[in-house]
């Protein structure tokens, strides 16, 4: 894996990324910005599920059976590729549920709401997450579907934890990472690459487009996942090539 390498998946990944704070730096209010009830919240409530719960779960066996096929084949090589894959989710997940707890930042549905009077901002992170669930959901109680749609409702209620750094985000940005990097190692396709880099990088605008992260926290985690992604698939070059 060379540095020439890393540059390119670096920028391909985390320049588009940028390109939000820049937004947000011109008055860019990327919060309420769609119509949340219309197919493009849906297509970016979509995105959010497929490093969620089940989603994430689906998409690795997925790209894990797409960068293995052709690799060759060594002895012990599913026990080392999968160490280092939830190495680097695991140390990215780690560092984000620190950040959060160091930054606590509110989320933008929260500040949101705090304008709208449907929420006491000043108060909310002070309660136990139980707590934050029953003020949303009594909050949202009175908000019509046609502005905020019962899906999303009921993901913010999921979401009540502080904004800095994103979860979905880093989840997304290592995956894209570390496969990218194995990949274009390969010598796949460069549209596969690029396919998988956009695919992480729209995770990232769902997050700012439905209000639970800011530019800067999707930036954060670019880098972040980057970082861990790269290093997890770094592991996994040095150690087949040590086997040849």
């Amino acid at each position: 894996m060379t540095l020439s390498l890393l540059l390119r998946i670096l920028a391909l990944l985390v320049v588009p990324v940028a390109l939000a704070s820049l937004g947000y730096h011109w008055h860019w209010r990327w919060f309420p910005l769609l119509e949340l009830d219309e197919p493009p919240a849906l297509l970016a409530y979509g995105l959010t599920l497929s490093v969620g719960g089940m989603g994430i779960g689906i998409t690795l066996l997925l790209l894990s059976l797409l960068t293995l096929h052709r690799w060759r084949r060594r002895p012990g090589q599913l026990l080392v590729f999968f160490c280092c894959l939830l190495a680097a989710l695991g140390g990215a997940f780690v560092t984000k549920t620190l950040a959060k707890l160091y930054f606590k930042e509110p989320r933008p549905y929260v500040v949101w709401l705090d304008e709208q009077g449907r929420l006491d901002g000043d108060h909310f992170y002070a309660q136990r997450e139980s707590v934050r669930e029953q003020w949303l959901a009594e909050g949202l109680s009175r908000v019509p579907e046609q502005q905020i749609p019962g899906w999303l409702k009921l993901h913010w209620q999921d979401e009540v934890n502080y904004s800095f750094p994103s979860g979905h985000s880093i989840a997304a940005m290592t995956i894209a990472a570390f496969f990218c990097l194995l990949l274009a190692y390969r010598g796949s396709s460069p549209w596969l690459v690029a396919t998988l880099a956009g695919w992480a990088v729209a995770v990232c605008y769902s997050r700012l487009l439905l209000g639970l992260h800011w530019p800067a926290d999707i930036l954060a985690s670019s880098l972040l996942g980057f970082l861990f992604g790269a290093l997890g698939a770094w592991g996994f070059i040095w150690w087949d090539r040590r086997k040849l």
